[in-house]
């Protein structure tokens, strides 16, 4: 049976929290964060915020250049639209 993953606002909320209380990071929490590649711009400025105060968060090489550009893709598909 497969275990369920964590919400990526639950997995960084949870990793902060033991973090702030000296805790073990669950299991759960690391194969959460390891999905971070298909979460969404919220959730991906989040995790970089996280990682701001935790730098651990960030467990692979140049996880915070694969995120950038993560939320560079989204950013450019941001169209203005005119107001008249």
């Amino acid at each position: 049976m497969k275990n369920k993953l964590l919400t990526p606002i639950k997995a960084i909320d949870t990793f902060v929290k033991c973090k702030k209380e000296g805790e073990r990071i669950p299991i759960l929490v690391w194969d959460s964060l390891r999905t971070y590649q298909r979460w969404n711009q919220v959730e991906l400025t989040g995790l970089l915020n996280a990682s701001a105060y935790f730098p651990d968060i960030l467990f692979e090489k140049d996880m915070e250049k694969k995120i950038q550009n993560r939320l560079d893709e989204f950013n450019s598909r941001i169209v203005d639209i005119p107001i008249k």
